[in-house]
């Protein structure tokens, strides 16, 4: 998947016109293309992300099913950590049941 940085360098900076290039030409190869599927846990998708420069990632279930952004991965880790620093907070206070 391709950011605008990206579509920069692949359109202007190789001298294309973007209202005439098709995304076709520049579209990340179907056998180079990184996907994971619904049950790929948010830690692997975070690595895959990370390991291979990308911001977006879609998740296929024999076909496209949706898409999964670096924001996405991020709210998700931040929301499970908070969830786990209040239960840690409840445990001490003595409120954890």
């Amino acid at each position: 998947m391709h950011d605008s940085a990206d579509c920069l360098k692949k359109i202007v900076a190789q001298g294309r016109s973007p209202l005439y290039t098709q995304v076709g030409q520049i579209m990340t190869n179907e056998n180079d293309l990184v996907t994971v599927t619904p049950d790929t846990n948010i830690l692997r998708a975070m690595r895959l992300m990370l390991e291979n420069r990308i911001r977006h990632v879609p998740v296929i279930d024999r076909k496209i099913v949706g898409m999964i952004s670096i924001v996405d991965v991020v709210r998700a880790v931040t929301e499970q950590q908070s969830g786990e620093l209040k239960r840690l907070g409840d445990y001490i206070r003595g409120e954890y049941y």
